[in-house]
């Protein structure tokens, strides 16, 4: 699995800031549960050449921009403002399938480990297309709320994995905004403390909107308060799917292989449990310890979630 990451970042095209050199970089190695930080890069060739000798499951740049972001020490580091961040996730949206199994004997478990040979079970989340699309609604009233009433210009990301990153990129006194500051805009998307108006459907703001029968979008308050959070990079695998982190337009967004996967070609997963799965919007049935050949995006993606083993890569 690791060959498919590396021969992907060799070729990768990479959303990077403007300011790069001002931002920490971090990943997450594939040998590894703790994420290297503390990287500093000038340009995208740097940032490639170390990628090429050290291949993430998980790249990240910071949302805050910084004097001296190699230092080791936040505090040394030197705050110099950051961007805001708000993200959207799908299990906030909808009754997302979770059970727990063990790989060994393909059995559902209670628990964290199993009865029958103490293996560490695996929580499977199963996230559908329709729950994607109801977080898409909900992300286009995010970004009517911040574009209509903050006069924000933001960009909209697939995730990579089950969900939206709605990013403002800030300078001047947008980039100085407090944690407290992004506690009240976050409040104000979440319609919380907003009093309950009388209108019309054509009135601003909450006025309006309530008059049209929407509510408030529910996000991860920590992330949009937290001024020096860390960003998946666009263009960036995500390392729980193998599915892109990809600007788009919500409009147009489609949940499927063919628009969020970076690959091509079949895959042999060797499944650890039996069943009916969706991935990536796609119903697939697997077989306990019986082969099967898929698309390497749903090979790939089975293994990344934990049904099964990828065991060769077939390439399109």
């Amino acid at each position: 699995m690791k060959v498919i990451f590396k021969e992907y970042y060799e070729r990768a095209t990479l959303e990077l800031p403007y300011d790069m050199e001002l931002r920490e970089f971090a990943y997450q190695p594939f040998e590894s549960e703790s994420y290297v930080r503390h990287l500093s890069f000038s340009n995208e060739v740097e940032l490639k050449a170390y990628l090429a000798k050290n291949v993430p499951l998980h790249l990240y740049y910071s949302s805050a921009k910084y004097q001296l972001p190699s230092a080791k020490e936040m505090e040394e580091k030197g705050w110099m403002g950051a961007d805001i961040q708000f993200d959207l996730d799908a299990d906030h949206f909808c009754n997302v399938k979770k059970f727990n199994f063990c790989p060994t004997c393909g059995q559902a478990v209670e628990g964290d480990v199993c009865p029958r040979d103490g293996t560490q079970a695996i929580e499977y989340v199963e996230v559908t297309k329709e729950c994607i699309e109801k977080t898409k609604e909900k992300a286009i009233d995010l970004v009517e709320i911040l574009e209509d009433d903050f006069g924000f210009k933001p960009k909209v990301y697939f995730s990579g994995n089950r969900g939206f990153h709605v990013i403002v990129e800030c300078s001047g006194d947008c980039a100085l905004l407090s944690s407290s500051d992004r506690k009240q805009i976050a409040e104000y998307v979440m319609e919380i403390n907003v009093p309950k108006y009388r209108g019309e459907p054509g009135d601003p703001g909450w006025v309006g909107r309530q008059a049209r029968g929407k509510s408030g979008v529910e996000i991860d308050e920590q992330v949009t308060t937290d001024v020096k959070r860390l960003v998946r990079i666009p263009g960036s695998i995500h390392g729980k799917s193998g599915l892109l982190v990809r600007r788009v337009e919500l409009e147009k967004f489609e949940f499927s292989k063919e628009a969020l996967s970076p690959l091509k070609g079949t895959g042999i997963l060797m499944p650890f449990v039996s069943g009916e799965f969706e991935l990536i919007g796609e119903k697939v049935k697997l077989r306990e310890k019986t082969p099967i050949r898929l698309d390497i995006a749903l090979a790939l993606y089975a293994s990344l979630k934990g049904l099964g083993e990828l065991k060769i890569y077939e390439k399109g």
